[in-house]
């Protein structure tokens, strides 16, 4: 599938993936945890279909990197789906769900969505110029 990023509006992520990437984010403290998500670019919204937990290859408590072996193993699964990996998530156990400035600097260079789990809650963001923020719809 071919990835085609424009302005999101909005992520729909069900209860499930939200409590999957919380725990993640506990099992792997005080590293950052990641994966990706799978689904579809719709017009103003992205819906997420799978969170795959990938391993964070440089366990840090402040960046991560996706394991290249699982990442690739994750976009094989999501073409096999007919679907794309839409964008990543990752944890910041031990502080606020706001991009750092390494997570800016990365998604410079990486516009997918970015989903950020802290200890204040669970946040979207994209870039378009800048860090914006992308609400998240949670659906059971």
């Amino acid at each position: 599938m071919n990835q085609v990023f424009t302005l999101t509006q909005e992520v729909q992520l069900s209860n499930q993936h939200i409590q999957l990437i919380k725990a993640e984010c506990t099992k792997h403290s005080p590293n950052e945890a990641c994966g990706v998500l799978i689904g579809r670019n719709e017009p103003g919204k992205i819906v997420v279909e799978n969170v795959l937990p990938v391993t964070n290859s440089k366990p840090s408590d402040h960046s991560f990197e996706l394991d290249p072996q699982e990442h690739y193993r994750a976009w094989n699964l999501a073409d096999k789906e007919g679907l794309d990996i839409v964008g990543v998530y990752h944890t910041h156990p031990h502080s606020r769900a706001r991009p750092s400035t390494w997570d800016k600097e990365t998604m410079e260079n990486d516009r997918s969505l970015w989903i950020i789990a802290g200890i204040d809650g669970i946040k979207g963001y994209e870039w378009d110029d800048g860090v914006k923020p992308v609400e998240i719809i949670e659906f059971s």
